[in-house]
């Protein structure tokens, strides 16, 4: 085996490791191109259902636009009746609150008027029991008085007497007495001038004559009479006298008594009839008043009643807006949902190359230049609907259109690149396979066939060098799926059509390939 031989089996051998390690790195490269469209499938899957569910969504909104609005009308309405009613009902509530105050007022001040109603029939009975123990003692007075008459009619004549026996008997009573006031004067002198001593004697002497001629003078005063009895029949004169006038006073007094009584019964009486007079005009006005009152009552327990009537009728208002409001708030809901997904598509950026320069336009860019998915007013603000900006369900459906237009440019884009992976990968695995029958047949020292073989090898990972050229080496939607990039691929072609290049050469070299079999030389005979 030549030199020549030597280095085709050689460079074969390289070749066939080259290919080994460009078959691994074509798989790999070819792994990644399956991950990046299934990468992309399912971001296209997932992009497809979200366009799908946001245009229902949409959808749903337009079938129930109408219903909404309409809704929102009627809670507008109802909410308005209900403001009202709230409004009726505290002005209700004052209103009852004013009228139980003066109810409660008017009934303390009855309930006082009847207890000084009581309080005065209370004095009028009490004034005619006394009245009528008035009259019971006038009639004991009477009776008493009669007595007295009575007796003083019986001692009419004891009186005359008496009185009779006093005219005859004063005279020398108060003679005597005069008399006898005399001779106590003298005695007492006479025993002054007694204690003096003896040179008063004459003059006691002259006292005691005095006093003789005093009682001398007092007997003929008596005319025969004791000064004891005289003084006796004068006391009982007077006692006579004194017992019957005393009787006299005392009926006098009496009948005087009665006639006060009777007046005072009188007054009383003509006070307890006025007094009863005002009471019975009192106790009607008490009974129009207690009327008054019970209907009051009455209206005050009507308004209670229309009280607690509207407030169930408000709290079922309260329930209807309530539902109400849950149904809008249902439609709000869906706008809430449909506006975030409407933010999430127009949130899309735009795809650039290695030179940053874009390659696929957002959503956002697609749509006209102030664009808004809400719904205008005339003066271009955005409409607000039960407090809340609506949207314009005819705007929303060309971002939609917009996205829809998106998925259908990314996916072509994506299928591109994919495609020239493809056939970037399928040339190289048939430049392997190719160069692995060179390897093969250099090994096996057959050089023609190692030559044709190395050539087609060399074609096919020029050729796969080339579409590299045609489709680029920027890998944009495998880079953003995160699948690398062509180049491993394509540094096992190069390496390859290297490794060919050389088991080329060598196999073009004459006398490079096995050596022929030469015939066998004919015996000696």
């Amino acid at each position: 085996m030549n030199a020549k031989q030597i280095l085709l089996r050689v460079f074969s051998g390289i070749l066939a490791l080259v290919c080994v390690l460009s078959l691994v790195l074509t798989g790999y490269g070819f792994k990644q191109t399956l991950d990046c469209r299934s990468y992309w499938e399912e971001e296209g899957k997932q992009a497809s259902e979200g366009f799908d569910k946001l245009e229902d969504g949409i959808n749903q909104l337009r079938d129930n636009e109408d219903a909404y609005l309409a809704g929102v009308e009627a809670y507008k309405e109802g909410l308005e009746e209900y403001e009202k009613g709230e409004q009726d009902l505290e002005e209700g509530a004052n209103k009852l609150s004013s009228g139980q105050a003066q109810y409660n007022d008017g009934a303390s001040q009855l309930a006082d008027a009847h207890q000084q109603y009581n309080e005065n029939v209370a004095k009028i009975e009490a004034a005619k029991a006394q009245v009528e123990a008035g009259k019971a003692d006038l009639e004991a007075g009477k009776a008493e008085v009669a007595a007295g008459e009575a007796e003083l009619a019986a001692h009419q004549q004891e009186y005359e007497e008496g009185k009779a026996q006093l005219e005859a008997v004063t005279p020398i009573y108060n003679a005597a007495m005069a008399t006898l006031a005399r001779i106590d004067e003298l005695k007492a002198q006479r025993d002054n001038y007694a204690s003096m001593g003896p040179l008063f004697e004459d003059k006691v002497a002259e006292l005691d004559m005095a006093i003789a001629v005093a009682e001398a003078s007092l007997d003929m005063q008596l005319g025969g009479y004791s000064i004891n009895g005289i003084v006796s029949e004068y006391q009982e004169g007077q006692a006579k006298i004194a017992a019957y006038e005393e009787g006299q006073r005392q009926v006098a007094e009496g009948k005087q008594k009665i006639a006060e009584g009777e007046q005072k019964i009188a007054e009383s009486e003509a006070e307890i009839a006025a007094a009863e007079q005002k009471l019975a005009a009192a106790k009607a006005i008490l009974d129009q008043k207690d009327q008054e009152l019970a209907n009051a009552g009455d209206e005050l327990a009507a308004g209670y009643a229309a009280y607690e009537e509207g407030k169930d009728k408000l709290e079922a208002g309260a329930q209807q807006l309530s539902e109400g409001l849950a149904k809008l708030g249902e439609y709000e809901g869906g706008e809430e949902q449909v506006k975030e997904g409407l933010d999430t598509v127009l949130a899309t950026d735009t795809y650039y190359d290695a030179a940053s320069r874009p390659l696929l336009p957002a959503i956002a860019e697609r749509l006209d230049p102030g664009f808004s998915y809400w719904k205008l007013d005339e003066n271009g603000e955005p409409l607000e609907v039960n407090g809340q900006k609506f949207l314009s369900l005819a705007e929303s459906l060309k971002v939609v259109r917009a996205g829809r237009e998106f998925l259908a440019d990314t996916t072509k884009l994506v299928t591109e690149e994919i495609t020239g992976r493809a056939l970037i990968s399928a040339l190289a695995v048939l430049a392997v396979l190719i160069g692995l029958v060179t390897a093969i047949l250099g090994l096996a020292g057959r050089r023609i066939g190692a030559l044709v073989c190395a050539v087609l090898s060399m074609l096919c990972g020029i050729a796969s060098l080339v579409l590299t050229g045609f489709f680029g080496m920027e890998d944009p939607f495998s880079a953003i799926a995160g699948t690398g990039s062509v180049g491993v691929v394509l540094a096992g072609v190069a390496a390859l059509v290297a490794a060919a290049l050389l088991v080329l050469v060598f196999a073009a070299i004459p006398g490079s390939g096995r050596n022929k079999k030469t015939a066998p030389a004919p015996a000696e005979a």
